[in-house]
């Protein structure tokens, strides 16, 4: 079975985001490399309580649900796209309230994780932590700081025109596909963690829903007879 860590943790998609359903603890990765060279990652949960079976899961296995949801993403007619324009603003009256609470709930996250970052750093001058759990703690919470800057960017560069916003959101969606396929792993992790909601792992397999807007877009893009009632 794997045995090799990778030095790096930028090489891991789903480091960090993904706990056992069973459990709680989260999944971490190992890299096998093959005589070939050949490089394969698996996933398995720490078992920190003791009460999991340790099971590895490749990489490519947990990718597999999330790439068939980018796939109904990429076959959304264009011609849906302009139906899902005017039935997104009827479910979304109150929209220029959700964008500047969802700016002001970013910032105040971002902030939250930069007083922690110093607070690390404290820490660590002061000896009350180990080199590797200083470097441990502060990546998880630049992946965070990246995440919310992500998640930011989606929101200061839409104009305060809703159907602005809404083309937007549709048109990511639909070239999301090619967005994670063409990113480097750092990259991907922060567009899972923008877009996954709840994401547990239950033996092999990966469960997750979509956060909004984006679960809205599927679920009226799979709506033929246009607005549900």
């Amino acid at each position: 079975m794997p045995s090799k860590l990778a030095s790096a943790a930028d090489n891991f998609i789903f480091k960090g985001l993904l706990p056992c359903k069973k459990c709680g603890c989260l999944y971490t990765p190992e890299m096998k490399i093959k005589k070939s060279g050949l490089k394969f990652i698996y996933y398995s949960c720490t078992n920190a309580k003791h009460i999991c079976k340790r099971v590895y899961v490749p990489e490519n296995t947990l990718l597999e649900p999330i790439q068939r949801v980018f796939e109904k993403f990429r076959k959304i007619p264009s011609e849906v796209q302009k139906r899902l324009v005017s039935e997104l603003r009827a479910l979304n009256d109150g929209e220029a309230e959700f964008h500047n609470r969802e700016i002001e709930r970013i910032r105040t996250e971002y902030d939250r994780a930069q007083k922690r970052v110093d607070a690390l750093l404290e820490m660590r001058l002061d000896k009350s932590i180990t080199s590797d759990d200083y470097d441990k703690k502060l990546q998880e919470l630049k992946d965070k700081q990246y995440r919310l800057n992500v998640e930011l960017d989606e929101y200061t560069k839409a104009d305060h025109e809703y159907h602005v916003y809404v083309n937007t959101v549709i048109n990511l969606s639909r070239r999301i596909a090619d967005i994670f396929e063409s990113s480097e792993p750092m990259e991907k992790r922060a567009i899972l963690g923008f877009i996954l909601q709840n994401p547990t792992v239950s033996g092999k397999k990966l469960e997750f829903t979509m956060r909004k807007p984006f679960n809205t877009v599927l679920e009226l893009a799979a709506c033929p007879t246009g607005l549900r009632r």
